[in-house]
């Protein structure tokens, strides 16, 4: 049994990485519920109030997903099961860049939609984030398209990921899910 550090080790995430995994989990799963509920407000201040509350998750995760990915760059992961056949490998790797290429496309999509909108993004009421994006309604159209495709494959790779996670867990048994989740070996 392999004690938990801060860096990744030969057959696990460290802390670090597990604890960035989660809270971006977390996150997405808030935004996610958050686009619903703008979706079924019952006031235009209940969908300003969630609007802003959406956009502020949203540019954390964009913090915590650029960490995430510098320190992905700088601690090698954990290798893959010996079990694993070729193409798996190169799946898991192009799932997990589709993943992290879809966490970065998907917040600045959103910055990109609220400035063009003529509203830039602020985070949590305490700060006001530059705009970026020239106000556009042609801009703003294309880029509430990308937003909303971006979530919906999001949606549909991190289901597969689940899904695959789970299949090793349960169906292979080769212990692949203890790479990322806390705890003892």
């Amino acid at each position: 049994m392999n004690s938990l550090t801060l860096d990744n080790s030969t057959d696990r995430y460290g802390l670090v990485a597990q604890a960035l995994h989660w809270i971006v989990v977390f996150g997405i799963a808030l935004q996610f519920i958050w686009a619903w509920r703008i979706d079924e407000a019952e006031s235009i201040r209940q969908q300003f109030a969630l609007v802003n509350q959406h956009k502020s998750i949203g540019v954390t995760v964009l913090a915590l997903v650029l960490i995430r990915i510098a320190w992905r760059l700088l601690n090698r992961p954990p290798a893959y099961p010996d079990s694993m056949k070729t193409w798996e490998r190169r799946a898991a790797g192009a799932a997990h860049w589709g993943l992290y290429g879809l966490l970065l496309v998907l917040p600045i999509s959103g910055w990109a939609y609220s400035a063009a909108a003529g509203y830039g993004p602020e985070w949590f009421g305490w700060i006001n984030l530059p705009a970026l994006f020239p106000v556009s309604e042609t801009l703003e159209s294309a880029m509430h398209e990308i937003h909303e495709w971006s979530g919906r494959l999001l949606m549909a790779l991190v289901i597969i990921h689940v899904v695959a996670a789970l299949r090793h867990q349960f169906v292979l048994k080769d212990g692949l899910l203890r790479r990322m989740w806390g705890g003892g070996a």
